[in-house]
């Protein structure tokens, strides 16, 4: 590991348990083993580290999986179920990183106090899933596999908002997150995913 990805990882764990604004450079580089001064040599100042950590965490969240796309021509599009449960494996990979859960922790601890990681949770984790799941209702009313009177805005709320509450409910539970809940996490995010689908698909 390098110097860079040293202080990558230091400034993760620190932000993660004491918060992003309680930790100074000087703490950074007491941890990593340099001085402060030679963390200039990779990051320009605190906010950069931040930055770096958040763009790891967004390009983590970028599903390059072909399964699911939503394309007109992508066949799962005909099984909302199989679709979902393409997209929740992956985000159950992205999750299982220890890296990923130190990300999320610490968004939570800050996102009230940092207007950076405030936007950045409401842009990142809020905005973008939403519009995506909004997308993939829209186009399976279009396609008359949900029903015409379906509100698809409201439906990607319903949809999304289950699994952010399981996400917060064991974020508070556990400093050190088992697999064990995350793994009941998906299962029960699988479960409202049929539920919900079996109550608008068209019969």
């Amino acid at each position: 590991m390098n110097t860079k990805e040293k202080i990558f990882n230091v400034s993760l764990e620190l932000f993660s348990k004491k918060g992003y604004d309680s930790v100074s450079l000087r703490e950074i580089a007491e941890e990593v083993g340099i001085k402060k001064s030679s963390i200039y040599s990779h990051y320009s100042s605190k906010e950069s580290i931040l930055m770096d950590i958040f763009n790891q965490f967004t390009s983590s969240f970028e599903l390059d999986d072909e399964n699911i796309e939503l394309s007109d021509n992508n066949p799962l599009l005909e099984n909302p179920e199989a679709f979902y449960h393409a997209g929740s494996e992956a985000m159950k990979n992205m999750l299982f990183q220890e890296t990923n859960l130190k990300i999320w922790k610490l968004i939570l601890i800050q996102m009230h106090h940092n207007e950076t990681i405030r936007l950045f949770f409401q842009n990142e984790i809020l905005v973008k899933p939403l519009e995506f799941w909004k997308g993939l209702f829209t186009i399976l009313k279009e396609k008359g596999i949900i029903h015409k009177n379906c509100n698809p805005e409201l439906l990607a709320k319903q949809y999304y908002s289950f699994p952010i509450y399981l996400l917060l409910d064991i974020c508070a539970k556990y400093d050190d997150i088992p697999e064990e809940a995350l793994e009941k996490l998906f299962d029960e995010t699988e479960q409202h995913a049929k539920f919900l689908f079996e109550s608008v698909k068209v019969k």
